[in-house]
């Protein structure tokens, strides 16, 4: 592949990781604040399942950008 070609192919995906930036990364940080204090909550008040559970969906976050940009890139 020349280096145009990639050139041109990075060009293309620029707005999409654009988006990525400004948008998915800025939500998903918020998301993470709010799981921080549910676990700092729930630990102080030793509800456990419900700490777990926190756990579980803030590992779920931290996961999914991944995802996210790979359907912002093929799109």
């Amino acid at each position: 592949m020349s280096e145009d070609e990639e050139k041109v192919k990075l060009r293309r995906l620029e707005p999409a990781i654009q988006k990525f930036i400004k948008i998915v990364i800025p939500t998903d940080l918020e998301r993470l604040r709010k799981h921080q204090i549910n676990i700092e909550k729930y630990q102080r008040c030793r509800i456990w399942d419900k700490l777990h559970e926190e756990h579980i969906n803030a590992g779920r976050t931290v996961q999914i950008p991944g995802l996210k940009i790979r359907n912002y890139v093929s799109a």
